[in-house]
């Protein structure tokens, strides 16, 4: 219990600085959206040491063959998931407003996915949702003039809270199993491992200019919007990368 009070100030701090940034991206995003767009790709690219410093050439045909592979299949998965998307017009929003059946059970599989993206190196779990088309239907759930607890009905307040439940569920799920499987990845196959993660760190940009949240915008977005983001994505991308190098990520290894 004193562990506990000791523990509660940051906890609660945890939480309502997670709520700031949610507001603030999403307020962000609606505003300048490449702009916000931008900055996470830079930093996401920034990473690049991390992958890289664990690369190395294959010892004969086998193994390059593999590292290939690996490599190519995480950057399709990553690169596919947003162009399908934003091809399809898929959309959430309307599904998960209208708590369409499957959407209890999709929101679970979000929850999974952005857990396992929390485990790799470059990648959020907010990216991931929003790639998908999961994260401001979710953040708009909760947040702002659209949130559940300004609706009359309360099934739907009720239905809501379980949705935010299951997205809890598939997160825990998630984490666990990522961790499980990463350890277990890095530790008998550690040099694919990071050809793995460096084709979803690439995956992942693309998906980030490419899906269903942000390309219909794209006729609509502002010049200096575009100029903005492409600023901030290269700063950002030097900032991290010189935090990334990787010397340092050696020294955190030791």
């Amino acid at each position: 219990k004193k562990n506990f009070m000791i523990l509660l100030p940051f906890l609660l701090g945890l939480l309502f600085g997670a709520l700031a940034a949610f507001v603030g991206i999403q307020k962000g995003y609606k505003a300048a959206p490449f702009t916000l767009t931008g900055l996470f790709a830079g930093l996401v690219l920034g990473s690049f040491p991390v992958a890289a410093s664990e690369l190395k050439k294959g010892e004969n045909a086998k193994s390059k063959a593999v590292h290939i592979v690996a490599f190519l299949l995480c950057l399709f998965i990553a690169a596919g998931l947003g162009i399908i998307t934003a091809l399809t017009d898929f959309q959430l929003k309307e599904p998960l407003n209208n708590r369409v059946w499957w959407m209890y059970l999709f929101i679970v599989l979000a929850g999974i996915i952005a857990a396992f993206a929390c485990v790799i190196p470059g990648i959020s779990g907010s990216m991931s949702m929003m790639v998908i088309g999961m994260y401001y239907p979710v953040l708009d759930s909760y947040i702002g003039k659209d949130a559940i607890w300004h609706s009359e009905d309360k099934t739907f307040i009720i239905t809501g809270i379980v949705l935010g439940v299951l997205l809890a569920i598939g997160i825990l799920i998630g984490l666990v199993l990522s961790s499980k499987i990463m350890k277990k990845l890095l530790s008998s196959y550690r040099v694919s491992t990071f050809y793995g993660i460096l084709g979803l760190i690439i995956g992942s940009v693309i998906s980030m200019f490419v899906n269903s949240t942000i390309y219909p915008l794209y006729p609509t977005i502002q010049t200096w919007d575009y100029i903005t983001g492409s600023v901030l994505g290269v700063v950002a991308f030097g900032i991290t990368f010189f935090l990334t190098l990787p010397k340092k990520v050696q020294e955190i290894k030791e």
